[in-house]
C-alpha cells in the first residue's frame, strides 16, 4: 500500500531514473508482448511515442500498475513470427579464362591485364606447359563471391571493370603472381605488379613466353623442350616441375635458378634439373660456377647446408673439380667438406661414384650458366645449384 498518494522510497528520490525505469519496463513490454494491442489502428509498428506516456509516469496509480503488470508476465500472447528473408543467392561466376569472366549473365574483360588464353603454352626450365590454363584455374580459385565494377564496354560488348573477391583486387592478383600481363597498351595501372612477379620469377616468367596480344596473332614459342634431371632416388621429376610452375603445394624444399632447379622431397630425394643443351661449355680457358647446397642426414634427418662450386680449369680438357664446403646442420654443428676431383665431362654431364661418393649433375642452360647435380656422401643425401661467375 502506498500512502498519501506517494511512490515508494526507493525511486521517490530520483524521477528522472524513476521515469527512465518505467518508460523503459513499458516499451519492452509493448515492443515484447505488445499489450494486447493489436487491435489499434497502429499496432503493427508498436512505436507509441514515449513521450505521450511521460504525464502518466509520475501518477503512482500508474506506475503501480505498469509494475503489477510486468510482475505478471505483461499479459497478451508472444508476436507473431516474422518472415526472414531469404539471404541473396550466390553469383552465377563462370570463369572463361584468366581475364574474361560470366558474372550474373553479364561477361567482364578485367580492366588493365592481359592474360595467357586458355590453350596458350609456356616453357620454363626446358619444359613446356599449359600455362593458360594455369592461370584460367589461378582465377577460378579465387573466383567465390566475385564482384565486378566499372564502366564502358570493349570492341566485343564486354563490360571492362575491375573484379575483386574477399576485398582483393584480383585484376592485381593475377598480375602480382604471374597470371597476367599489365596490359600497358591501354593502361598501367598495373605496371609495379608485373615488375615483382617478373623479378621473382611468377607464373609465367619462372622462363619463356609469347605475351598474350602477340599469340593472338599467332606468334608460338620457338625451339624444341630440353628438360632433364638427375635424382638419388625414384622421382617424376617433370611432375614436380609442373606442380611448381602451377604454384601447387610440392613439399619440395629447395632454390630455383633461371634454368634450373635443385633441392630435396619431403621423402628425402635429392633432385637437380632444368634446360639441358647436351654439350659441353666451350671457348677459350676455364670457368667457375658459384652456389648453395642443401642436403639431409640420413641417421639424424637434419637438414644441411653450405656453399657449392664446380670449376673447369681448361675447356679444351673437359673435367671438373667440385667443392661442397662450410656444411653445416641445423644446431650449427660443422660436417666435413666433400671434395670430386678431375670428373670427366660428357655432353654436358658429369659423374663420378667410388669411395669417395656419389655425385652427379648436368650444366642447365643454353649457355652453361648454371651448372647443378645430387650426391651422397658421408651419410648425407643432398643436391646442389651454381652460376657461372667467370670465364678465366
Amino acid at each position: 500500500m502506498v500512502e498519501n498518494n506517494t511512490l515508494p522510497p526507493l525511486i521517490k528520490d530520483n524521477d528522472t531514473l524513476h521515469e527512465r525505469g518505467v518508460a523503459r519496463v513499458l516499451c519492452g513490454m509493448i515492443a515484447g508482448a505488445r499489450l494486447t494491442l493489436d487491435a489499434h489502428p497502429h499496432a503493427e509498428s508498436c512505436s507509441v511515442a514515449c513521450s505521450t506516456w511521460r504525464p502518466l509516469l509520475r501518477t503512482p496509480s500508474f506506475v503501480l500498475a505498469v509494475l503489477a503488470l510486468a510482475a505478471c508476465g505483461g499479459g497478451g500472447s508472444p508476436p507473431p513470427s516474422r518472415p526472414v528473408p531469404d539471404p541473396a543467392p550466390p553469383a552465377d561466376i563462370r570463369v572463361i579464362d584468366a581475364d574474361t569472366v560470366d558474372v550474373d549473365g553479364v561477361r567482364w574483360r578485367l580492366f588493365g591485364i592481359d592474360a595467357p588464353e586458355a590453350r596458350q603454352s609456356c616453357r620454363a626450365w626446358g619444359r613446356t606447359w599449359d600455362c593458360g590454363a594455369a592461370a584460367t584455374d589461378a582465377l577460378r580459385s579465387r573466383a567465390a563471391g566475385m564482384t565486378c565494377e566499372g564502366s564502358g564496354t570493349d570492341l566485343y560488348g564486354r563490360s571492362i571493370g575491375v573484379c575483386s573477391s574477399g576485398g582483393d583486387d584480383l585484376n592485381a592478383w593475377l598480375v602480382a603472381n604471374g597470371w597476367a600481363l599489365a596490359y600497358r597498351q591501354y593502361a598501367d595501372d598495373y605496371a609495379d605488379e608485373e615488375e615483382e612477379a617478373r623479378s621473382n620469377g611468377r607464373g609465367i616468367h619462372a622462363g619463356e613466353h609469347v605475351a598474350p596480344w602477340d599469340w593472338r596473332r599467332g606468334e608460338r614459342l620457338g625451339g624444341a623442350d630440353s628438360f632433364a634431371w638427375v635424382s638419388s632416388g625414384s622421382l617424376d621429376a617433370g611432375a614436380l616441375a609442373d606442380r611448381m610452375l602451377r604454384d601447387e603445394e610440392t613439399g619440395f624444399r629447395g632454390h630455383g635458378l633461371n634454368d634450373s632447379v635443385f633441392g630435396l622431397t619431403n621423402a628425402g630425394v635429392a633432385v637437380s634439373f632444368g634446360a639441358w643443351s647436351g654439350t659441353n661449355p666451350a671457348g677459350v680457358g676455364g670457368g667457375v660456377w658459384t652456389g648453395a647446397v642443401v642436403g639431409l642426414d640420413g641417421a639424424s634427418r637434419q637438414r644441411v647446408e653450405g656453399a657449392a662450386e664446380l670449376r673447369v680449369e681448361d675447356f679444351a680438357k673437359p673435367e671438373a673439380d667440385i667443392a661442397l664446403t662450410g656444411l653445416a646442420d641445423a644446431d650449427g654443428a660443422a660436417r666435413a667438406d666433400m671434395r670430386w676431383e678431375d670428373v670427366p665431362i660428357v655432353q654436358g654431364g658429369f659423374r663420378a661414384d667410388g669411395g669417395s661418393g656419389r655425385v652427379e649433375g648436368r650444366f642447365w642452360g643454353r649457355d652453361h650458366e648454371e651448372a647443378g647435380g645430387v650426391f651422397r656422401r658421408n651419410g648425407i643425401t643432398g643436391a646442389f645449384g651454381a652460376k657461372l661467375q667467370a670465364a678465366q
